[in-house]
């Protein structure tokens, strides 16, 4: 399974902030929808917010909010320049295997539809290990809503039994690389090339 490489900036600070996810059920092996992750919430100057895991059905908002992106955004995330989203690639991101991946959105009605305003996920690379990206629309950057997101992931994956989250970052992505700092990852420059290694170790890992 391919897993994201990059994320794109959310500095703001998040309106909620969890440190364990003990209050949550685990998902049982198989699990298809872990319903019970969603929440809502008030995010200033933002409003408010629905967070919830991904479905299948929200391949069009997540369409629309890669359409939001600049071009600079999508390479910030995708570490490569795409005009659009492949099917293929749409499908994997929007079909979701719960077993081995965290993905959060956050969702907003506006005029009598949803729209997609960020997007944060988790795959599993190991048994005790993970990769984490976001992506959030341009013009919600500064909010919080990224870092909403991955801190809801960090949590679930925490309680799942991960040891070690990590991600990469380009080093013109110099806000991501502000926020990771801020959520307590270590910060590496990747030997032999330009991005960053963020690693997020949990306690006793």
């Amino acid at each position: 399974m391919s897993t994201p490489r990059a994320t794109t900036p959310d500095p703001g600070s998040p309106t909620i902030v969890i440190n364990d996810a003990s209050g949550w059920p685990k998902v049982p092996p198989g699990f298809s929808y872990p319903q019970h992750y969603g929440f809502a919430l008030e995010i200033p100057s933002v409003g408010r917010v629905m967070v919830r895991p991904i479905r299948s059905q929200d391949a069009p908002l997540f369409n629309d909010l890669f359409n939001s992106l600049t071009p600079q955004s999508i390479y910030l995330r995708f570490f490569s320049i795409l005009r659009e989203l492949p099917p293929q690639m749409l499908q994997r991101l929007t079909q979701v295997d719960y077993d081995q991946e965290i993905v959060l959105v956050a969702l907003q009605e506006a005029s009598d539809q949803e729209i997609m305003l960020g997007d944060a996920r988790i795959i599993q690379i190991s048994d005790i290990s993970a990769e984490f990206s976001v992506v959030v629309r341009d013009e919600l950057h500064g909010k919080g809503i990224g870092a909403c997101l991955l801190q809801h992931c960090l949590a679930i994956a925490r309680q799942r039994g991960f040891k070690s989250i990590c991600g990469f970052v380009l080093p013109e992505n110099k806000q991501m690389l502000r926020l990771g700092k801020r959520l307590g990852f270590d910060i590496k420059h990747v030997d032999g090339g330009r991005e960053f290694e963020l690693t997020k170790r949990f306690n006793g890992a």
